[in-house]
């Protein structure tokens, strides 16, 4: 597991190395949160950020929440068997990590810190720590912290995506043409 702080200066360039390393195929991005409580609005911010570097699920306008990731999780292996799903959210922990990103093998339950019980997603799980104590604390996060956060994370997967499967990762914009990342 790599666990950087977002102001180290090589951070987006480990969180890369991290998941280069974890990843064995294209990656689908599962982006969990909601864009309703700041806290929580790093994975639907992520998801926004990467939407022309791989096939992206919860987004700003199309979030994944508790409500909808048991659905959408199932929906990602049908249309992307082949493929790993990296699972994105936000996390509560101590003090000491506020500002840290995780990258580990292995899914995430998203929802603990709001005592939900939802099963594990993902293949490779990113996480950031935007508060720590209880859920309510969520809701009083500064959004330039998750902000940043998200772009250190986005910047990092892109790079990832673009180095690794540039070739596989070719995207059709609604006019049909295809382009490369």
């Amino acid at each position: 597991m790599l666990k950087v702080f977002i102001d180290d200066y090589n951070a987006a360039e480990r969180v890369k190395d991290e998941l280069s390393r974890l990843l064995f195929t294209p990656p689908v991005f599962l982006c969990i949160g909601s864009d309703r409580v700041t806290g929580d609005s790093l994975g639907p911010i992520i998801g926004q950020l990467l939407q022309t570097s791989a096939p992206v699920y919860g987004d700003l306008s199309q979030p994944v929440t508790a409500l909808n990731l048991v659905s959408v999780e199932r929906q990602i292996r049908l249309n992307h068997p082949d493929r790993q799903i990296v699972a994105v959210d936000s996390a509560v922990g101590a003090p000491s990590d506020i500002g840290s990103i995780r990258v580990f093998a292995g899914g995430l339950k998203a929802g603990e810190a709001m005592g939900k019980n939802l099963p594990e997603v993902g293949d490779i799980s990113v996480t950031a720590t935007v508060c720590a104590k209880s859920a309510k604390a969520l809701s009083c996060v500064r959004l330039g912290l998750v902000y940043n956060l998200a772009r250190r994370i986005s910047d990092a997967l892109k790079s990832c995506c673009r180095e690794k499967y540039s070739a596989e990762l070719r995207i059709r914009n609604s006019f049909g043409d295809v382009y490369e990342i």
